[in-house]
């Protein structure tokens, strides 16, 4: 088996480390002794010196994101539940026995207002579905 230098690339980072065992830093010196000027490289790289301490990471604030959440939740239930109630009280219909009252044939002014209401709460479900879509998309 042929062993390339991206092999050996890929076997450095252990042998620098000290973490394989010992055929395979057998087989990285062998190599590195063979080719001398890869070894020149990877031993440049080896002794570079890393930045202090670990990367600074953005505090998530847990408890915010929580609270907003819940808060768009609540405010799309009750869109949803406006848009659904005032999208069918035009269609409601009363009946006893002497008397039936249907809204769309009895009151067609107030099932046109309803059905406007109903309407703009679907329009306004819409956009905060879009609009929690998106943040979602962002993070």
């Amino acid at each position: 088996m042929n062993i390339t230098k991206d092999v050996i690339d890929d076997l450095f980072p252990l042998y620098a480390t000290n973490e394989c065992s010992s055929d395979t830093r057998a087989l990285v010196e062998e190599y590195l002794k063979c080719n001398p000027q890869h070894a020149r490289q990877l031993q440049r790289i080896a002794n570079t010196q890393l930045s202090p301490g670990p990367l600074p990471t953005p505090r998530l604030d847990e408890a915010r994101s929580l609270r907003e959440a819940r808060r768009r939740l609540r405010r799309r239930s009750w869109l949803l539940g406006f848009a659904i109630f005032f999208s069918l009280v035009p269609f409601s219909y009363f009946g006893s026995s002497d008397n039936s009252w249907w809204m769309l044939r009895d009151a067609p002014g107030s099932a046109l207002v309803y059905g406007v209401l109903g309407i703009l709460g679907w329009l306004l479900y819409a956009i905060e579905w879009r609009r929690s879509k998106s943040l979602l998309a962002q993070r």
